[in-house]
């Protein structure tokens, strides 16, 4: 029969798995705060682009994005429902992420799972177009802007109470596309994957 172990040896032995338990804890803590930090970083550049603070800012923002060369703004071109909050949802979806870890010969390896572009343009629908993104369009363009009339009054047949869009063309121009999410979530995933080939 097999010699029990003494009672010296199994304090050693659960001091010595209460370290490990201690160090993985504190490897896990340290991944987390530099995941943490890459949302962060992703997350203060999306709040403070021109074209989320004017949509964010409503009917009665200033053009900042100079998509629409300076007349009227986002949130009444792309036509949201007065009090609505189109970037809500957005928001909502980008601060998600999921840490998955993976335990190897040479220490911890990570993958995160983070939203994708495609989830992103499903939680950004035009208000008056099923199936086509608003957050897509900045980045492609936006028909319309020689159609565009805006008032500082409310127009009663508006959808955001400040804007409709006219048979006839009241102005030059067009859309000015301008870099939004795809090349924010781009410099994301960059940060994120340089984490994901490293070995804790």
């Amino acid at each position: 029969m097999a010699n029990s172990l003494s009672p010296l040896a199994l304090k050693k032995i659960m001091q010595q798995a209460a370290k490990e338990k201690a160090f993985l804890k504190e490897i896990k803590s340290s991944i987390e705060n530099e995941v943490r930090d890459a949302q962060e970083e992703f997350l203060k550049k999306f709040n403070s682009h021109p074209v989320t603070t004017e949509i964010e800012g409503g009917p009665s923002a200033s053009n900042t994005s100079r998509t629409l060369g300076g007349v009227g703004n986002l949130y009444t071109y792309i036509g949201f429902p007065s009090g609505s909050s189109p970037i809500r949802p957005l928001r909502i979806l980008l601060e998600k992420y999921e840490i998955r870890y993976h335990h190897t010969k040479q220490g911890i390896r990570i993958t995160v799972e983070l939203p994708t572009k495609e989830e992103a343009f499903q939680v950004t629908p035009m208000p008056w177009a099923t199936g086509r993104s608003w957050a897509r369009g900045i980045e492609r363009g936006i028909s319309g802007l020689g159609r565009y009339l805006v008032s500082s009054k409310n127009i009663a047949k508006s959808r955001s109470g400040k804007a409709i869009e006219v048979k006839g063309r009241v102005r030059g121009g067009r859309f000015s596309n301008t870099s939004y999410l795809s090349t924010l979530l781009n410099d994301y995933y960059k940060k994120i994957q340089q984490l994901e080939k490293k070995t804790f």
